[in-house]
């Protein structure tokens, strides 16, 4: 097996990879947009424990495609680890890990929080 990928492989790996991470952070996106809705409509309806279910799915949604996202940027590390003259912006690509990772935890968060609290207002004018 050779060690030295092309710089045309890790162009490929580096697409692949961007696609993957975007891909699910978009579905992360929709699944949240989807959650505030829902909660927003229907929250003050919901049993306490069907509040607790959604939060807890979410939740775990949410970390599973986290965990997915750091599983695919560690696997293309990998490769990229072989071939120690490939040169990448690592300041840029830092920012955006951090920045995208700050995005997905607060939004997480802020969105357990709506699941409780976003329809207080609704509640009280439904009685």
């Amino acid at each position: 097996m050779r060690e030295e990928l092309t710089n045309e492989e890790l162009i490929q790996l580096y697409d692949v990879v961007t696609s993957s991470v975007n891909a699910q952070f978009e579905l992360w996106l929709t699944i949240t947009f989807a959650v505030i809705i829902a909660s927003y409509l229907a929250g003050h309806r919901l049993a306490r424990l069907l509040q607790n279910l959604m939060a807890t799915l979410y939740l775990a949604v949410s970390v599973l495609l986290y965990l997915m996202l750091v599983g695919a940027v560690q696997f293309s590390q990998q490769f990229e680890a072989l071939n120690a003259d490939t040169s990448s912006n690592s300041s840029l690509v830092l920012a955006i890990v951090v920045l995208r990772t700050l995005v997905w935890i607060l939004g997480t968060i802020a969105t357990i929080v709506f699941i409780f609290k976003g329809n207080k207002d609704d509640a009280g004018n439904a009685a």
